[in-house]
């Protein structure tokens, strides 16, 4: 498990296996007395690294997927945020293949007994 600031306004918490890490970044609004805060997820990473690809050195892929939403933030900043402190925290390093998107979840529905009530 690993969690880390990404700045003042937002922060990172994921896991991590030895060919993956995921997780997930927040806006955070913290209280005005320090002891509590609000954090709102506005994107999910994927890191790993592809096992081949023709003409590219071998590299960790780092993908964020951001939300529409209106605490989001610049996807490029802090996706490179992200990988800095990945690589500070050594859970990837250089050369690193940064991507940022954009995306909703349009629906979903549960398969299998999910709920308590099920």
């Amino acid at each position: 498990m690993h969690k880390f600031d990404l700045n003042e306004i937002f922060s990172a918490r994921g896991s991590e296996t030895s060919e993956a890490r995921i997780g997930e970044i927040y806006h955070v609004r913290r209280n005005r007395i320090g002891s509590g805060s609000v954090s709102t997820p506005i994107a999910r990473y994927f890191v790993w690294r592809p096992e081949y690809t023709e003409g590219v050195a071998p590299h960790w892929r780092v993908d964020c997927y951001f939300r529409k939403h209106k605490l989001a933030g610049d996807p490029k900043s802090l996706s490179r945020l992200l990988c800095n402190n990945l690589q500070n925290a050594g859970l990837c390093e250089a050369p690193i293949w940064v991507s940022w998107h954009e995306s909703d979840e349009i629906s979903g529905e549960s398969i299998g007994t999910l709920f308590a009530d099920d």
